[in-house]
């Protein structure tokens, strides 16, 4: 009689368990869109809203060009700016809109969007104190 109810309460558990999760994660696609919505996404629920919406869209990229990333790459080749991070965000936009991968060169699409970066530094006057000039000049 006891493993009737312990069983018929394991199932029960289970159910409730897999409800919750399953009503947590609607609630939250709700906020996500709603927050969209409003235009009020932050950096990472509009990443976690495009993940989202990849599978529906049978979007499955092998390869993704983050700004995060591309700017810890930077970071190792131009001292620390203001400007730098928001320079990056710009060379990443524009190079995710152009590049197409041939071979899976995710670095080379980094370096041009660091490229990018710089350009525009240098169009806006903006002057990047490159890390290997630094160690250079101490000789």
């Amino acid at each position: 009689m006891f493993d009737v109810i312990r069983c018929t309460g394991a199932i029960v558990a289970s159910w409730a368990r897999r409800h919750r999760y399953r009503c947590g994660v609607s609630l939250g696609r709700w906020t996500r869109a709603w927050r969209y919505g409003a235009g009020r996404l932050s950096a990472d629920e509009a990443q976690r809203l495009m993940l989202d919406c990849r599978y529906p869209a049978g979007w499955h990229p092998l390869l993704v060009l983050t700004v995060e990333d591309t700017l810890e790459q930077a970071r190792q080749e131009i001292a620390d700016h203001p400007d730098l991070s928001r320079l990056v965000a710009d060379g990443c936009a524009r190079v995710g809109d152009k590049w197409e991968p041939y071979c899976g060169e995710l670095l080379e699409a980094r370096c041009w969007a660091i490229n990018l970066a710089k350009n525009y530094a240098a169009d806006e006057g903006i002057t990047f104190v490159l890390l290997n000039d630094e160690h250079d000049s101490d000789r």
